[in-house]
């Protein structure tokens, strides 16, 4: 049985400004909400927080008037001292956050008797705020028991919508309903008549801090923040993919002590391309760790498995593999595990990109003694440029091109930085993808070690052409944990790609994605050109181009407008059904 996708969510009301309508309205709510296995957690200053049937987050009151929802890991100072010593909210914000890290949210009425709402910097718990009447919500996935108190503009935004399907990575900043608004990963909002947006974190803050680029630190600091976010979990399921990041992050997982209480596995497809089992046992056998190989079968996608992805108040994105999406939640629940740990990630902050214009920031911080030959013989070896055309880029660099194009909040103000590092600040933006919903998120907690705060500061602060010693795609990274990893991974130069996989499942997956796509509502309103799409929809197109899996993420987003729509409709009908009869005639 798929679980519900609100099933393990929060929703936080503040009704100290209700009028009595409002506290009517909420207390029908809170009945459904009972009534559907939620449960009351907390309740501090006219603020509650309701947790749903199968939520493990822990809800703790942390001061007079402060609720902590998830962990918080202190590095120096504790949550009550911080709070105690603060002077105003944004101090107090801005003193959790480089005072400690983890996996939480903080809300707290200030002394202007707004709410605070402080988004902790990798975005594994989502929060997205709204109005409704005199009452303040907050959740992660606002369940559909209480659609009552969603706000009453709620409504499908077509524009970001659209955005979404030319840009996946936009998904986890806005979702495409209006009525919604997004704490982003690293700000504090506070809700009073108005709203205020404070950002007391963002990625381009830690390019050109100081920095440890030895291998030492990197290793110590991963096998720290493995151990310490697994350290709750008795039953750890996880990947070996084959790839690098995989095998760092579970021989993470052996040093730390905890093999025995950790079962992995390796999907590999029918072409040999997609085929990584013999990079995956070797890791698994360097690290002493249990590992079992399962075939990916090319199976069709019907609309019946698209349509739980289309739930959330984000479409899951995460989740457009269904056949692994669901193997792997079946196989947690079999093995109750509460913990996923993957190497998502490791691209973005290893940095995997074999980009020539890293020579732009070498020059930069090291100006003309960077020109070393050597170097420039190994960048164009690696990036395949030539070395003329790599020295040229770094003596003529190109001005960034501006785009009208929407982007993540965290690139808004990364427009200065080292071309390099602005590209890897919008690869941990795509990244945040990671933490959103899926089949598997709606059983166990996904971990993602090296998207974790103190690995992403830890390596934003190191320079591109450090992070690529060698240089190589995470050149760093590979020094660092060469000891502990097999040589067939630490020289491998190759990676595995399923993309022919992809293809064959979208074309065993027409007779279904077809209709539902070219009779669906994103063409009805016109985001989506039905002579476009059907050209897409080729199967020899969608057997040999590079965005073959496109359809599979449209299938998706169709999915989540149809549920929207119908939820939507459901909710203005009961809304009008409640209305009392004077109300009704206006």
């Amino acid at each position: 049985m798929i679980p519900a996708v609100d099933a393990r969510a929060y929703l936080l009301i503040d009704s100290r400004d209700a009028t009595q309508g409002d506290l009517n309205r909420l207390d029908q709510a809170r009945q459904a909400l009972l009534a559907a296995g939620w449960r009351s957690a907390l309740i501090v200053d006219d603020i509650e927080v309701f947790l749903g049937p199968n939520a493990t987050l822990p809800v703790r009151q942390v001061h007079r008037r402060h609720i902590q929802i998830g962990t918080w890991r202190p590095t120096d100072r504790s949550m009550s001292s911080i709070i105690g010593t603060s002077r105003t909210s944004i101090g107090l914000a801005s003193d959790v956050i480089y005072s400690g890290w983890g996996r939480y949210i903080l809300a707290w009425r200030d002394d202007d008797g707004r709410l605070a709402l402080l988004r902790e910097p990798s975005g594994a718990i989502d929060c997205v705020w709204w109005r409704s009447g005199g009452l303040r919500l907050a959740s992660d996935q606002p369940p559909q028991v209480a659609d009552a108190l969603l706000p009453p503009e709620i409504a499908i935004d077509w524009e970001v919508l659209a955005a979404l399907s030319d840009n996946p990575g936009l998904l986890t900043d806005r979702p495409p309903l209006r009525g919604l608004n997004v704490v982003t990963p690293g700000d504090m909002v506070r809700l009073g008549d108005t709203m205020e947006r404070h950002v007391l974190w963002c990625p381009s803050n830690f390019v050109g801090a100081p920095f440890d680029d030895s291998p030492d630190a990197l290793r110590t600091l991963v096998d720290h923040v493995v151990a310490e976010v697994l350290s709750p979990y008795e039953r750890i399921h996880g990947e070996i993919s084959g790839g690098l990041d995989s095998a760092i992050v579970s021989g993470s997982v052996a040093a730390a002590g905890l093999g025995p209480q950790a079962r992995f596995v390796n999907y590999f497809g029918d072409w040999g391309e997609g085929d990584e089992r013999a990079y995956a046992f070797a890791a698994a056998e360097k690290s002493g760790l249990r590992l079992t190989a399962i075939r990916k079968p090319v199976a069709a996608i019907t609309e019946a498995l698209l349509r739980p992805l289309g739930e959330g108040i984000r479409p899951a994105l995460h989740g457009v593999d269904v056949a692994y999406d669901r193997d792997v939640a079946r196989r947690l629940r079999q093995g109750r595990a509460t913990a996923l740990v993957t190497g998502q990630g490791g691209d973005a902050v290893f940095y995997q990109a074999p980009e020539p214009r890293i020579v732009v920031d070498r020059l930069r911080r090291e100006g003309l003694a960077g020109f070393r030959p050597r170097y420039w013989g190994e960048m164009a070896r690696w990036t395949r440029h030539s070395a003329w055309t790599l020295a040229r880029l770094a003596l003529w660099p190109p001005p960034r091109q501006p785009s009208s194009a929407p982007i993540h909040p965290w690139l808004a103000d990364a427009a200065d930085l080292p071309p390099g590092k602005h590209g890897q600040v919008h690869r941990l933006a795509n990244c945040q993808l990671f933490w959103s919903d899926c089949l598997r998120a709606r059983v166990a907690d996904l971990v993602h070690p090296l998207l974790s705060q103190p690995v992403m500061e830890h390596c934003l602060a190191i320079p591109a052409d450090r992070l690529t010693l060698g240089p190589r795609d995470r050149g760093l990274a590979r020094k660092a944990f060469s000891g502990r990893l097999p040589a067939s991974i630490v020289q491998r130069r190759d990676k595995g790609d399923l993309g022919r996989f992809y293809g064959h499942v979208v074309q065993s997956s027409l007779a279904d994605l077809r209709p539902l796509l070219m009779n669906g509502l994103m063409v009805e309103h016109r985001m989506l050109d039905p002579v476009e799409l059907g050209r897409d929809l080729e199967p020899e197109r969608l057997l040999w181009s590079p965005g073959a899996n496109r359809p599979l993420l449209l299938g998706v987003l169709e999915v989540w407008v149809r549920h929207w729509t119908e939820r939507i409709e459901a909710r203005r009908r009961t809304e009008i059904t409640a209305q009392p009869v004077e109300d009704a005639r206006v």
